[in-house]
Parts: C-alpha cells; structure tokens; sequence
C-alpha cells in the first residue's frame, strides 16, 4: 500500500535521515506512556479474569506479557540514553516488541473467550477494543506497525465470535467486522492526517527561511496541501485561505478572506483555544463547530501557529483545520454500540445497570421508591428453532416495540440478550404498597399486548412473557443482585406455568437452590445409572387379565429415598436434561421387552412409555426410537408412545410429521392425560393415534360428581367415533370400575386397584400368570 510506512514517506523529505530519526524517536516517546498502560491493563484483566478463568493459562499469558512488556520498556530507556541511536537496529527492535505484544493480546480471545460467561466475554471484547483504539495515536507515525498490532488484536477475536455461533455473536461478528473497518480506516486518517501535517511544517519551514525567493512556490504547496489552512493577521481578519479549507467549508476564496474570527457566530474554536485571550501562543482546539456561510454542523480540529518577526512580535498567524466529522460520527456510533443491543436499538446490560446505579442513589435521596421488572418471553427458542432466526430476530424487534409503547419516557426498556428484557420503572411512588401495584399494572399490560398475536414473514406466532419484579428501595447496592432477584422472581413465574408476573421474596432463593441442587443430582444420576423403570399393568374392565403396562420412570436419592417425579421432572424439561433421561428410558424399555420376550415371557400387546414436548422436538427422535428397536430386536408394535395433547399443539406441524413417521414404521401413539389439555378437538382427525388415556382427575369423583361422570361418557364415546381403545387412569374402586364397565365393557383401565407399579422382576408374575 502507497505510504504504508510514515518513515518510508520521510525518505522524500529533505534531510530524511534527519527527519527518520525524529519520527522513530516520537514512536519510542510514545512507547514508553504505552508499556505501562498495556502492564496496567494486562493486570487488570488478570484481576477480574482469576476467578473464572484456567489459573495457570492465565498466570501464563500474564508472565509472557509482563515480560515482553518490560523489555520494550527497558528499550525506551536505553533508546533516549544514546545521542545517535542507529535508526536501523532500533526500528528492527521496535518492530520485533509491536508484534509479540500484538500476538499476546490477540491470544486472549482464544485462550480464554469460551470458558467464561457472557458478562465476561464482554468485559474481554471491550479491553481488545479499547487496545486497539489506544494503538491508533501510539503507532499513528507508522501506518505499517499499526496494521501489525491492530489485525493481531482484532482478528482472533472475529474469528472466536464467528465460531461462537449463536445469533449474539454472529451479529457481534459483523458489528467487530464493521469496526475493523472504520479503525483501519481511522488509522489510515490518523496516519495521513501526521504525514500531512509533517509535510506541511516541513514546507513551510523550507520556504519560510527562503520567502523572498520561492513566494509563487510557497503558495501553490498553500494551495494545494490536504489540510485546510488560514492566515489571519493581529487583529484575527483572515488574510488568505488555502483550496482545501475552502472544500471543507464550502465556500468560496473570497467569501473567507475578510472574515473576522472575532465576529463569527460559532466561537467554540477560539474560546476552546485562548480561553485566556492570549492569541500569541499556539493553541488547539477540537470539537464542535457551526459554520457561517453555509450553515455546516462539523467535527474539527484546528492548530492556531502564531507568526512572529526576527523581534519576537506577532505579525499574524497560521491555522491548520482538519475536518473529523466522519472520524467523530464514527467514534460515537461506536460509543452507542458498545452501550447499546444491536438488534433493537435499546440500552444492553452495561447502560442499563448505569442508570440502575444512578437510581439508587435518587431513590435514597428523593426517598421514592422504583422497580425493576425482569421479563423472558415463553417458547421464544421453540418459535426460533421452527420458524428460523430471521422470523426470532423479528419477534424480539416487535416485541421490544410493544412494550416500549407502554412505558413512559422516563422508564427504560433494556434487552439483555436472547428473548430476556429488563424494564426499569424510576420513582413511581413514596411507598412500596404503591411501587408494587403501579408495577402490577405495568406487568399486566405487558402480558395483554405480547398476547396478541404477531404476524412476522407470513406466520401467525403466539407467545407470552413471564416476568420477575423487584423494588428498588429494598434492594442492596450491588447492581447485579438486584438484577437475579429479579431474575429468581421470573424463573418463579415460569416454574409455575409462565405468563404470569411474580414479586421477589426471599424464599425464591432457598428455591433457586433447589433447582441448582436438583439439577446437579440429576446430571449425576444420568452419568452414574440412578433410575430405574417400573411397570404398571394395564387390564381389561371386564375379564381383569392384564393386556398391557406403562413404564414408569422413578429416581432415588443416595440413601434410597423415592423422589416423586413432579419434583424432578419440571427441572429435567427447564435444563434440557430431558433429553439424556428421555434416550435412556427408550433404551431401558426396549432392553426390557427384549429380555421378555427371550424369555419367552412377554404376552402383553405393548409397553408405553412417556415422551417429554422436549424431545419432540428433536430432529433425530425418530431415529431414536427406531434405532433402539433395531437394537434389542424388538416388533415395532410392542413399543408405544404417550403424548399429551399440550405437546400436540405446541409443536403441531413437526409433531404431525414425527407421529406419520414413527407410524409408518409400525410404532403407535396414546394421548396421555385426554381431556386436561389443548381444548379443541380438532387435532383428532388429523393425528393417527391408537388408545386415549381419561385422565384419573375426572377418575377421582366419579362416583360423587355427576358432570365427572358425564364427561366420562362423553369421553368414551369420541373415542368409539375414531375408533381409539380408551384407558382409564387411576381406578382405585371396584364401584369406579363397575361404572366404567357399564359405560363400555372393552375399554382398559390402570390404577391401584389392579395394581401399582412394580419392578420389572416382580412385574414378572403377571407374565406368568398370562403367558401360562
């Protein structure tokens, strides 16, 4: 690339070694500030990285640093210590400590971005960021050393981003690309802008020492220099203007010269520049500025250089105007992505726990009371995974619009990431009785706008929202405990059936311990064999012979202890474990037939087993299944399936798809707790199912209860219409029975009054009984 190196270009300059030596002696001024920034930043990333990061990588990384660190640092002392240092030897030495610095911090990305969390993956994106911006003015005299240092930085933390593979990173990923972007642009404006400005002084100190001579040379390298420049006399009149300044401001030669700094409306630059009024001292203003003629909003820099004569008095004086409008628009775009969620434009996690801060400390002094509402929509992944991440980054965009209708100005609506939003409603009253029904009402209408439905790409979409509160008032000073009680109170509403809102108290915590305890005893009970499958048998109302059996998942605790399984099945569906425990009782139950019938001992019609909505949805379930049947050389028939009629509906198309599959292949379908569920009936003419099971609660009050009893019939005769045998769950009672008898004598039934369940060795005499 043309001018890659500033010391490179000096070559065209007169008196180049000279001015090399200049340059590479402002490299190593630089230097040496930089070491003890990259020491003090290094430390500080090993300081919040200890905790969570490998010890000994991290000890590592920090010792190799430190070390190239202080020999670069010790190169700067020994550099300034010589009169003539060999420009050769000590570029060579400067070029050699940019690259291993850079290689160093560019490993950080892949030594340590996938072993921490999200909160500290953003902590190591922000320090890489802020080094290669710091890297920027450091090694602005040499365009080459900065594209070392800042492809080292910036490279392998794009590439841990892309290989992340989530939505957040890929769209963190393109962010990173379009940031590379502008720095290396900005680079190469810094780079520019320094060889300009060095170019310039150069030429006018060359033609200032022969001004009577080369006058028509002095002006035409004015005219046509890059950078906008100005002469003003004592009285601050503009005496000439160059053609770049004249781009710059659109205007006309003419239309500048003439002009009285003094008087022009905008005087930011020469009050930010002599606040003193002192205009016989350089002087350097950059920001804002509003132009006159054409009414331009700009982003400048300008040097005001005083002229003196052989005397020491001023005669006048020289600005340089560099235009950084698109270098300032480019930094503050950058500035709002670093505090803001890129996919909806609200405030991330970082400005919304800065604005928790400030609150705190207003709520103490205004003694008001605010709240914190944590909301995370319900089956967002469901409706990610089926409908695709285009139709998901949509939901959350029409999603974060409707409840940013609802809120006032002065509230704040954050997305943390993935479908989970915080809401921060400020000062809304003096007591905590008002705080909890203003942020009661706020959550209910929160919950009646994301009911209605969402029309996205040519699908209708449903969701809901569970949501956690918390008054500020009462919370502790860390930001982030206010925020996981927030957090506990909307896992709460989820735990018991979501699209609900819950306040925080404090036995959420005791929960919350019990769900992580849980969690981890099932983990271990996967890895180590902790279940086991009993056997309830399934008997025909009339003859009582056992015709079929439900295998029944149960765990036990170390000391032998049943846990109940509506204790550990919800936290097995939450964390996804399902999955493992589902795979297991598909082999276990096909193991089990298999032994069975070598035995020469299974005479039954099937065994079914219970599939989790979890594992419906999981693309290889039906190979699964089949595969496990190939296994234990099992009939395809001997093995159903129970569903139930909410995992029907809220995977309708990929479950119909699964149901005809698994059909095609012989192996049959129940609906598990019929009538419980999904209200309308509809789904049975479009699903082959072979039984339907009547869920033991219209069981239970047959006898006293009429409209128990009624529906009880009705039941059975929508299953005559589709010709599906019936089950009757949790019959206890010979007079239970009896009515089911007369309702229809060929259904089936199951409950304590045939039998519980039982391990698959005492299961065994109903086999005898009825193989004979």
């Amino acid at each position: 690339m043309k001018g890659i190196s500033l010391l490179h270009l000096s070559k065209h300059f007169d008196k180049a070694d000279d001015f090399r030596r200049r340059l590479l002696r402002l490299l190593y001024d630089n230097l040496s500030g930089a070491t003890v920034v990259i020491w003090f930043n290094a430390s500080l990333f090993v300081y919040i990285l200890w905790p969570v990061a490998d010890h000994t990588q991290l000890a590592v990384w920090y010792a190799l640093l430190t070390g190239v660190t202080l020999l670069r640092h010790l190169d700067t002392r020994r550099f300034f210590r010589q009169e003539t240092p060999p420009y050769d030897t000590w570029y060579r030495r400067l070029f050699i400590g940019v690259l291993f610095s850079a290689l160093i911090w560019g490993s950080v990305p892949l030594l340590f971005f996938t072993e921490v969390t999200p909160t500290y993956q953003m902590f190591i994106i922000i320090i890489i960021i802020g080094m290669s911006a710091g890297a920027l003015s450091t090694l602005a005299a040499d365009l080459r050393l900065s594209f070392i240092y800042l492809f080292g930085l910036l490279v392998p933390l794009a590439y841990r981003l892309l290989d992340e593979g989530s939505p957040i990173f890929v769209a963190s990923f393109v962010l990173l690309l379009a940031f590379i972007a502008v720095v290396l642009h900005t680079a190469q404006e810094f780079h520019r802008s320094l060889v300009e400005s060095y170019r310039t002084l150069e030429l006018y100190q060359n033609t200032k020492d022969r001004l009577g001579k080369s006058e028509k040379r002095l002006q035409m390298m004015f005219d046509q220099t890059p950078i906008g420049i100005f002469y003003y006399d004592t009285d601050l009149f503009i005496i000439d203007a160059n053609r770049a300044l004249c781009n710059f401001l659109q205007a006309q030669r003419e239309e500048l010269i003439g002009l009285s700094l003094r008087d022009l409306p905008d005087q930011r630059p020469l009050q930010g520049a002599y606040r003193d009024g002192d205009y016989t001292r350089r002087a350097l203003y950059e920001g804002p500025y509003h132009t006159k003629l054409r009414g331009l909003d700009l982003w400048i820099k300008v040097e005001f250089t005083p002229i003196v004569d052989d005397r020491g008095e001023m005669v006048g004086g020289m600005a340089m105007f560099t235009d950084k409008t698109q270098e300032h628009m480019a930094m503050k775009q950058a500035k709002f992505l670093s505090l803001h969620d890129p996919l909806t434009q609200l405030p991330n996690r970082e400005l919304l726990k800065e604005r928790i801060r400030q609150l705190l400390k207003e709520d103490r002094r205004l003694a008001r009371f605010s709240a914190l509402l944590f909301l995370d929509l319900d089956r967002f992944k469901h409706i990610n995974d089926t409908a695709g991440h285009l139709v998901g980054d949509r939901l959350l965009i029409e999603s974060a619009k409707r409840l940013d209708a609802l809120l006032r100005e002065s509230d704040t609506l954050s997305r943390l990431g993935g479908d989970e939003f915080v809401i921060l409603l400020p000062l809304i009253a003096t007591d905590e009785d008002g705080t909890v029904r203003h942020a009661f009402q706020v959550a209910e209408k929160i919950h009646e706008a994301l009911r209605r439905p969402f029309h996205i790409e040519g699908h209708q979409l449903y969701t809901s929202c569970s949501i956690g509160v918390t008054t500020l008032e009462s919370a502790p000073e860390d930001i982030d405990e206010v925020l996981r009680r927030a957090d506990t109170a909307m896992y709460q509403a989820k735990a018991e059936g979501r699209d609900r809102t819950r306040f925080y108290d404090p036995e959420m915590d005791q929960k919350a311990r019990d769900y992580l305890r849980t969690q981890r005893r099932l983990r271990h009970a996967i890895e180590t064999g902790g279940f086991t499958l009993v056997y309830q048998p399934i008997a025909h109302i009339t003859t009582d012979n056992v015709v079929a059996a439900e295998a029944l998942l149960r765990w036990h605790d170390e000391i032998g202890n049943e846990i109940p399984p509506a204790h550990f099945i919800p936290v097995a569906e939450e964390s996804g474990l399902i999955k493992a425990i589902g795979e297991w009782i598909i082999n276990e139950a096909c193991r089990q037939i298999g032994a069975w019938q070598k035995a020469g001992l299974f005479c039954l019609d099937y065994v079914s087993i219970n599939i989790s909505p979890r594992q419906l949805i999981e693309g290889d379930f039906a190979d699964l299944v089949a595969e496990n049947i190939r296994r234990h050389a099992i009939a395809p028939e001997t093995l159903r399936l129970e569903i139930t009629e909410t995992a029907l509906i809220e995977n309708f198309d990929k479950t119909k798809r699964l149901i005809d599959t698994l059909n095609a292949q012989g192996i049959k379908f129940i609906i598990d707790d019929f009538g419980t569920g999904y209200s309308s009936l509809s789904y049975l003419k479009q699903f082959a199912f072979s039984a339907l099971k009547i869920d033991q609660s219209f069981i239970r009050d047959i006898l006293h209860d009429p409209k128990d009893a009624t529906l009880v019939r009705a039941i059975i005769d929508i299953a005559r219409q589709f010709d599906y045998q019936v089950i009757a769950e949790g019959v206890e009672e010979d007079a239970q029975r009896e009515m089911l008898r007369e309702n229809d004598d060929a259904i089936a039934y199951q409950g304590y009054l045939c039998s519980q369940a039982e391990t698959a060795e005492a299961f065994e005499k109903h086999l005898h009984r009825k193989c004979g």
